[in-house]
């Protein structure tokens, strides 16, 4: 969970930085992209609260993590129909392999992260 928030915060850096994790520098393209950071930030503080009341003990974890979860889920899903639309599963960079693997992770470790949190024994525990 705290990778998840890192590596999200550290994609936006670059892109904002350096625009090295861009696949294309179009309008398109950018004003797509540019529409993410908010959802992202929302995800990102959702798995970064999960994991500090996980640490805690804290039966909120399994509220934030499934929030998290299901909004990563969401942004994933959002990314690979934009990408299936502008074609670019065919564009062969490392930026596109780079959104390859982000996809992958987002509809692994989201749909994962709902399922860990729904079975977590702190949600089992009364009071």
């Amino acid at each position: 969970m705290v990778f998840t928030t890192l590596a999200t915060l550290a994609y936006w850096l670059v892109y904002f930085m350096s625009g090295a994790t861009m696949v294309r520098t179009d309008n398109v393209y950018t004003s797509f992209e540019n529409a993410f950071p908010l959802a992202d930030a929302w995800m990102a503080v959702g798995y970064l609260l999960a994991a500090s009341f996980l640490l805690k003990g804290d039966r909120r974890a399994v509220l934030w993590g499934i929030c998290a979860g299901s909004a990563m889920i969401f942004l994933g899903a959002i990314d690979i129909l934009f990408n299936i639309e502008q074609g670019l599963f065919t564009h062969g960079s490392a930026e596109m392999a780079a959104e390859i693997a982000i996809n992958i992770y987002c509809w692994t470790f989201g749909p994962f992260t709902i399922w860990r949190m729904w079975k977590h024994p702190l949600l089992h525990i009364k009071g």
